[in-house]
């Protein structure tokens, strides 16, 4: 164990350090640390985001992996000469469409082979929606209050969503009740399994673990340390860009006093470590916006909000020990009370969240605004209405973003995606610590890994190109409305 004293110069990367002189892996991004961990197996922990509530691709953008996080009040993922949304030009219709006024004060536009452009309160392309490939097949683009592009195409089962080039995932069926998703990002791929449920009709995925531990590791991994613990999370002469970009918004602690609040630290590093990465590759080829501001709408991630995740952290631990307790294959399901036919969301059991991928929402007070990867929403009930929406207030957010205190309805399938990168990313966070990655922190127990069957897919062979393939139809889909 190493008590408080100086900091060593450690880099807990995913990837084993190189060389004898510990270089650190920076990965495909520009953020030398934090670089995702890997699960059991190799997979590196991504985070999925994907909105499974099977709507044909509504203008919520929950839909979108945690790469997609970011775009605040700038350009699209589409990059330059592609901009829709905040900003732009306003529509002007083609000859031959009808229109029809919407709520909210957006209008639909309905042309000839059934291509449809809604557009927002100020006349901005808000949505796109046209055939694509196969008879009955359609692609859609949305375009939320920050302007970030989200197409989807196919089915529930048979999906690609993209969001910039080489940017998305490739949804697929590989058993009964059971998708894979291989995502893509800088060139990377790594697959995640989900087990799909219906509740109360509202569609949803619940994400399926790779690996289990030993009760003695998640045991450990909640029992204080003897000493606290220093750790760097950066080499000496190398701090992340990111950690620059949002230090007013998160501070690490300056000692961890157990392995949970380590887990805690990471996973809110790796939200805005993918935020910023996604925000830089927006702006390709552009000038990026400086870092935030304060503003008064903004809220830190204050000591109070990071005990009340590492709540959250150690109940997402317990109930992983619990579920590596039970039989082979039980793991997989969520709650079902006695006499309730369909399966609670483990969202419902969650009550705060780190965001994880880019949200479009609308306030309570009818202003549109965007959630990025690092800010804390509160679930403010367990209701899930006739929509499919669940009550939650923002508690911390970045400048730019929605405003702290704002009341907001979430789709109970983007809360259940936040509940599923909550998890992965712990598991990610676990697995550095079993691997001894995370150098610099005391020795773990053996982790006593046991694979799980039902988490383990193999990636879509054709995923990269499916992305490509789509982005160009898109991009074209959008000069065309140009």
């Amino acid at each position: 164990m190493r008590p408080i004293g100086p900091a060593t110069n450690t880099h807990p990367t995913a990837n084993p350090p190189t060389g004898s002189g510990g270089t650190p892996s920076t990965g495909s991004g520009t953020n030398p640390s934090f670089n995702g961990g890997t699960r059991g197996g190799g997979t590196p922990s991504t985070g999925n985001g994907t909105n499974p509530s099977f709507n044909g691709g509504g203008n919520r953008g929950g839909m979108s992996p945690s790469y997609n996080g970011g775009t605040r009040g700038g350009s699209p993922s589409g990059g330059p000469g592609a901009r829709f949304g905040t900003g732009s030009t306003p529509y002007k219709s083609h000859p031959g469409e009808q229109s029809r006024t919407l709520p909210g004060g957006r209008t639909q536009f309905s042309g000839p082979g059934g291509r449809t452009v809604t557009t927002n309160s100020r006349g901005e392309v808000q949505r796109i929606e046209a055939p694509r490939g196969p008879a009955g097949s359609r692609m859609v683009i949305n375009r939320g209050p920050s302007g970030v592009r989200v197409v989807e195409s196919g089915r529930p089962g048979a999906r690609v969503v993209s969001y910039g080039p080489n940017r998305g995932f490739v949804e697929r069926s590989v058993r009964p009740g059971f998708v894979s998703r291989t995502y893509v990002v800088g060139g990377h791929t790594s697959v995640y399994v989900y087990h799909s449920y219906s509740y109360h009709g509202f569609g949803y995925y619940h994400y399926v673990p790779s690996v289990y531990y030993g009760p003695r590791f998640y045991g450990w991994a909640v029992t204080p340390w003897a000493v606290p613990v220093r750790y760097s999370w950066f080499s000496v002469g190398v701090r992340a860009p990111w950690f620059g970009f949002y230090a007013g918004y998160f501070t690490p602690y300056p000692a961890y006093r157990s392995p949970d609040l380590w887990l805690t630290d990471y996973l809110l590093s790796e939200n805005l470590r993918l935020a910023y990465e996604s925000q830089q590759a927006a702006y390709a080829g552009q000038e990026p916006p400086p870092p935030p501001s304060d503003q008064p709408d903004a809220a830190a991630l204050t000591p109070e909000i990071k005990a009340l995740i590492a709540d959250e952290v150690r109940q997402q631990l317990a109930a992983e020990r619990a579920a590596a307790m039970q039989p082979s294959g039980a793991p997989s399901s969520p709650e079902q009370p006695a006499g309730v036919s369909d399966p609670v969301p483990p969202a419902l059991t969650q009550r705060f969240f780190v965001v994880s991928s880019h949200l479009d929402i609308t306030t309570a007070d009818g202003q549109a605004c965007s959630l990025t990867p690092g800010d804390v929403i509160e679930r403010r009930g367990k209701v899930v209405g006739a929509d499919g929406n669940v009550a939650v207030d923002v508690v911390s957010s970045k400048p730019g973003d929605c405003a702290a205190d704002a009341g907001a309805a979430v789709q109970i399938a983007d809360l259940q995606d936040m509940h599923n990168q909550f998890r992965e990313k712990i598991d990610a966070g676990l697995q550095m610590v079993a691997s001894k990655q995370a150098t610099g922190l005391p020795g773990s127990p053996d982790a006593g890994a046991r694979p799980s069957a039902d988490g383990v897919a193999e990636a879509a062979p054709d995923a990269v190109a499916q992305l490509n393939a789509q982005e160009t139809d898109a991009a074209n889909l959008e000069a065309q409305v140009r």
